[in-house]
C-alpha cells in the first residue's frame, strides 16, 4: 500500500476513534452543557431564566472553557452597554407596516 493511502487511512481511523470519543462522553455526560449550546442559552443563562441543572451545567463549563467564557462576558458586556442608550419609541403604525411588508415579500 502507497504510503499517502496509509497516511490517509491513519487519518481516517483518527478521525473515526475522536468521534467515537465524542459520542461516548455526551453518552456518559448527558447533563452537561457544550460550546454549541452555551452559545445557544447564553441569552437565557445571563437573564436567569434556566433551570437550575441546565444553569449549573452552563457554569461548569463556563469555568473550564475560555472561548465560551469570554463571549459570554462579551455578550454581557454589549447587552449592559446597549440598555444605557435611551429607549427608543416606535410609531403606532410600525408593526401593522412591517407585517405588511413581510407578506408582500413573501409573495
Amino acid at each position: 500500500m502507497p504510503a499517502v493511502a496509509v497516511g490517509w487511512t491513519c487519518v481516517y481511523n483518527i478521525l473515526g476513534v475522536i468521534t467515537v470519543i465524542g459520542l461516548l462522553h455526551k453518552l456518559f455526560h448527558r447533563g452537561d452543557a457544550d460550546c454549541n449550546e452555551v452559545r445557544k442559552l447564553s441569552s437565557d443563562y445571563l437573564e436567569e431564566d434556566l433551570a437550575p441543572t441546565k444553569r449549573s451545567a452552563i457554569q461548569a463549563h463556563l469555568s473550564n472553557c475560555g472561548p465560551c467564557r469570554a463571549f459570554v462576558d462579551t455578550l454581557a458586556s454589549t447587552i449592559g452597554i446597549l440598555s444605557r442608550f435611551p429607549k427608543v419609541s416606535t410609531p403606532s403604525t410600525f408593526h401593522d407596516s412591517v407585517m405588511e411588508r413581510i407578506k408582500q415579500e413573501k409573495k
